[in-house]
């Protein structure tokens, strides 16, 4: 199985730094964001995958939020938040200009690489960062609450049997996480009592 930066997710989900520190941010300047509307689903218990299931793309809405199902022309997979869509290996100052200040940022010396790792916060997820050349790019993103849906439509709380529908059966299951490879990035989903409980998109690094 190809390595992955996020090695695997666990580390990214709680994100401890080298020490093993939980994330304090050394900014915090939130702004006023609106209310994220978040229409909640009906949990499916069933977390076994149908082999002649294919993937099901039909239950995209044309309602108005950016947050919402769309079809993303991308050969990896990507994030699309506030209409902005967030890729691995891009290049932070990037998405720091279509999203404006992070709530905070934490930082801590990186175990992996030459400088420093950075977790940019913003409303219900949090962005990983590592150092390349001159600036920091992405690495991995943890979608944090239930108000953000993956592109495809996938947010925490749904039926495994929803993931399985809309992404299909080639999967590599590793304990309870199920990870999808697409190009050089991964999207990985913790799945607990047919529930998904953790979603993170990570970088393939070789």
């Amino acid at each position: 199985m190809k390595k992955t930066i996020l090695i695997l997710i666990l580390a990214a989900l709680f994100l401890t730094a080298c020490g093993g520190t939980a994330p304090e941010y050394v900014q915090q300047e939130p702004e006023a964001e609106a209310p994220v509307e978040n229409s909640e689903s009906p949990v499916q218990e069933e977390a076994v995958p149908d082999p002649e299931s294919d993937i099901n793309n039909d239950d995209v809405d044309d309602n108005e939020s950016v947050d919402d199902p769309v079809e993303v022309e991308k050969a990896d997979f990507a994030l699309l938040y506030r209409g902005f869509i967030i890729e691995m290996d891009q290049n932070i100052d990037l998405v720091l200009d279509a999203l404006g200040e992070p709530l905070g940022v934490f930082e801590a010396p990186s175990c992996a690489f030459d400088g420093i790792d950075r977790i940019f916060g913003f409303p219900g997820i949090q962005i990983h960062t590592y150092p390349k050349d001159d600036g920091d790019f992405v690495h991995t993103i943890s979608l944090r609450d239930d108000s953000i849906r993956t592109t495809e439509g996938i947010y925490l709380g749904v039926g495994a049997q929803e993931v399985f529908d809309t992404y299909g059966n080639d999967f590599e299951l590793e304990f309870d996480m199920c990870t999808y490879t697409s190009g050089q990035t991964t999207l990985s989903f913790f799945i607990e009592e047919g529930m998904v409980m953790a979603i993170t998109y990570g970088l393939i690094m070789e």
